[in-house]
């Protein structure tokens, strides 16, 4: 729909609605999951290239409500700078970045990657941690949420929906989880609202019993996957009232592309997946270095990638809720999706059209 970041679109050689180059100093970035806080929807950027010339993360905001009219990103700022996300005594180093953010009664939590070893394609030691964001600029590390698992989308639990099927002790925080990136199943653990911060009472989605009602561990490792893929990335996981169902994104290894997924329920059974993106080839707005003439979409791009000879990739698509939309027999869904060479976030848009099934529409 539109290129979210930078100044020029570079499809379509037209100025961005945000121009954040010349508003806050931002050339590029990727990433951008979201959620609501204060009547705005919140983007948890990655790694960014731009001012402070270092592979900082940062957050920006809209109050955008209508996708199709227009979405203009206002970053935040901290001094003269646009905000980055530095924990004090957490690295946030390239490739250590927000994978979910979330408002719990007007307190911000933001999850962050951390603890990589710079080595390429080596997610070993990757875990992830949970701070708490107070305006201007303060993260505050609270507690290592998992040093399995490296990406999630957390989700509260919807009120007033009781939820057959969770254990006592909600309402809870949703998380689902992949662990070593692309190359991982799809988890689920559930936390206690009113323990957030100090993690009491999580418990893992352990499998079905026999009579296919969900079982529950307090144990990590017993942590069964909700869906079997083996190749899962970026997960975004939402809820659609209207259609009473879960909605999942994601990015996908083999075969590479963008997949959709939906659920009555949070452990499923979720559907068969459907290919909403195919690969990056087929984008005119990801740079492939062999176009001949050249397609003109190199740069920006981050560290020592070239911009003419790095071939760009799809990735991190992830849903706005508020953006998702049911009108008669239709569903559409908008969210964002990086592109690495350009390195920018660009909003997309996917429509589904739905039929009955168990006696609710579903896409």
């Amino acid at each position: 729909m539109e290129q979210l970041v930078g100044e020029e679109d570079k499809e379509r050689h037209l100025p961005t609605r945000s121009r954040t180059s010349s508003r806050y100093g931002i050339r590029g970035t990727d990433l951008g999951f979201s959620f609501e806080h204060a009547g705005r929807a919140y983007f948890l950027f990655g790694d960014t290239v731009g001012r402070l010339d270092r592979a900082l993360d940062t957050i920006a905001t809209t109050s955008a409500r209508d996708p199709e009219a227009g979405v203009t990103l206002d970053f935040l700022a901290d001094g003269d700078h646009y905000l980055t996300i530095q924990p004090p005594g957490v690295s946030m180093a390239a490739f250590e970045v927000p994978v979910s953010g979330i408002d719990l009664s007007g307190a911000v939590y933001v999850v962050v990657r951390t603890n990589h070893t710079q080595k390429k394609h080596d997610w070993s030691t990757d875990r992830t941690l949970l701070t708490r964001y107070t305006p201007p600029s303060d993260f505050r590390p609270i507690r290592v949420v998992s040093e399995r698992f490296e990406t999630m989308s957390i989700h509260a639990q919807p009120a007033p929906d009781p939820m057959p099927g969770l254990p006592a002790g909600g309402p809870y925080v949703l998380a689902w989880a992949t662990a070593t990136y692309r190359k991982s199943d799809l988890f689920l653990f559930v936390v206690p609202a009113a323990h957030f911060e100090d993690g009491v009472g999580t418990v893992y989605f352990a499998g079905t019993s026999p009579a296919g009602v969900p079982t529950w561990s307090p144990r990590e490792s017993d942590a069964a996957p909700v869906v079997a893929d083996g190749t899962m990335g970026d997960v975004s996981v939402t809820w659609c009232e209207d259609l009473s169902a879960w909605l999942m994104t994601y990015d996908h290894h083999k075969p590479t592309g963008v997949y959709f997924q939906y659920a009555p329920s949070p452990w499923g059974p979720w559907s068969a997946r459907q290919e909403i993106f195919p690969r990056p080839e087929a984008a005119k707005f990801i740079h492939d270095p062999e176009s001949v003439p050249s397609d003109g979409l190199g740069g920006p791009t981050i560290g020592p990638n070239d911009p003419e000879t790095t071939l760009g990739s799809l990735y991190a698509p992830y849903v706005v809720e508020r953006w998702t939309k049911v009108r008669g027999g239709e569903l559409a869904v908008y969210y964002t999706l990086s592109t690495w060479n350009p390195y920018v976030v660009v909003l997309m848009r996917s429509r589904f059209q739905m039929h009955a099934a168990s006696g609710r529409p579903s896409p």
